[in-house]
């Protein structure tokens, strides 16, 4: 994905007035990111789960995030929906060369109901 604009700020309150894309350019102060991610379901413990390793890659002016995840889902047909998940993701976040990177683990479950 690429995606252009200026950041929200306001918590909340900027999801109910929207920040209006500007044009990439120095003097408007516009940010600019490109980002890829990777991810593919393989069937694991007897065809009985989706197990769905991933990595991703985010680059922008201001530094780069790099994360490393997989998920664990029960195996479900195309008009199925799947009940519940399990993922776990690990991410590196380096704003510029000078600064130390932060490092995030993420543990999420999700079910559907």
């Amino acid at each position: 994905s690429h995606a252009v604009g200026a950041t929200a700020a306001g918590g909340v309150d900027a999801l109910l007035q929207p920040t209006a894309i500007q044009v990439l350019d120095g003097a408007h102060g516009g940010q600019q990111q490109f980002a890829a991610e990777l991810a593919y379901g393989v069937s694991a413990f007897a065809d009985r789960f989706t197990l769905s390793p991933g990595v991703g890659l985010a680059l922008s002016p201001d530094g780069a995030v790099y994360s490393l995840g997989w998920a664990l889902a029960p195996y479900a047909q195309q008009a199925q929906a799947e009940p519940w998940e399990v993922a776990l993701q690990g991410e590196r976040e380096q704003r510029s060369a000078t600064t130390s990177a932060d490092h995030s683990l993420t543990l999420r479950f999700s079910l559907l109901f």
